[in-house]
């Protein structure tokens, strides 16, 4: 069965720890999906948390940030699905058509929803199959929103099956965040350019590439990741190398790029990348 809400006030908040709001507040362009995955898990368990933009006329989403509660050796679960799901379901999924409607209804960007979608109900069953349940993951939690005119953002929630469904006690009390999360968004992130076009690795690679030319390709693919939020640990799985290999890069190319007048940390890499 699949469950919508349309809502837009942050009611129920009142009753929420203080710890939720304080996580919140630790959103920025550097740190986006951790601390919202630690507000979530104040209240309810979830594993993982994949952060999407859906553009228009049917280009392909963008994951431009995500996180997973206790990370796999030698994988990135989260990345590994939302690249088949990119390539492959996107067009199936109701998220891309809840998306579409809000958008063309909603011109001030104030809306927001939720979408529950249980395993069962997946409309494609490749898709249930590929993700789903080879993963098995028995439900998502969506909340859709616009943090500006561009922009149409999906903040996706799964966890394992040994957590099972999300239950109606705890949607009832994850469903007041999904106003929450947009509010932080449209106020803190909507300026900054962390969305399309602007975050995901390959882009920032070529940026890279134009402004800091003396890079290596390994250096440039270790900086694209550390502008994009992922720890040592996670570059080191994206890139299949040594956790002391990232640092190794990281090392090198800060040297390089402060002898040419560039960042030499990641808040001023971030900085160089999406606001200059």
């Amino acid at each position: 069965m699949q469950e919508f809400w349309d809502f837009s006030k942050t009611t129920g908040t009142a009753k929420m720890p203080v710890s939720v709001l304080s996580n919140l507040l630790n959103v920025s362009v550097l740190t986006i999906s951790q601390p919202i995955l630690q507000a979530i898990n104040q209240i309810s368990d979830v594993d993982y948390i994949s952060l999407v933009e859906h553009p228009s006329s049917g280009q392909k989403p963008i994951q431009f940030a995500y996180a997973t509660k206790e990370s796999q050796p030698n994988r990135d679960v989260t990345r590994e699905c939302f690249e088949r799901y990119r390539n492959l379901y996107f067009k199936q999924d109701p998220v891309t058509h809840l998306l579409d409607q809000m958008h063309a209804h909603d011109k001030k960007c104030e809306g927001v929803a939720a979408l529950h979608v249980m395993r069962e109900d997946i409309p494609d069953n490749a898709w249930k199959r590929d993700i789903y349940e080879r993963e098995n993951l028995p439900d998502r939690l969506s909340f859709l929103f616009s943090p500006s005119p561009e922009h149409r953002l999906a903040v996706n929630l799964y966890r394992s099956a040994k957590q099972g469904h999300f239950t109606p006690g705890e949607l009832e009390t994850l469903l007041p965040l999904g106003a929450l999360i947009a509010q932080v968004f449209r106020s803190r992130l909507a300026g900054l350019k962390i969305f399309s076009g602007a975050t995901t690795a390959e882009q920032l690679e070529d940026a890279l590439h134009a402004r800091a030319p003396g890079l290596s390709a390994r250096e440039r693919a270790v900086c694209a990741r550390i502008a994009s939020g992922m720890s040592v640990d996670g570059i080191a799985v994206d890139l299949g190398v040594a956790p002391s290999t990232v640092m190794t890069l990281r090392k090198r190319a800060y040297a390089k790029l402060q002898a040419q007048g560039g960042p030499s940390d990641r808040l001023r890499l971030v900085r160089w990348l999406t606001v200059s």
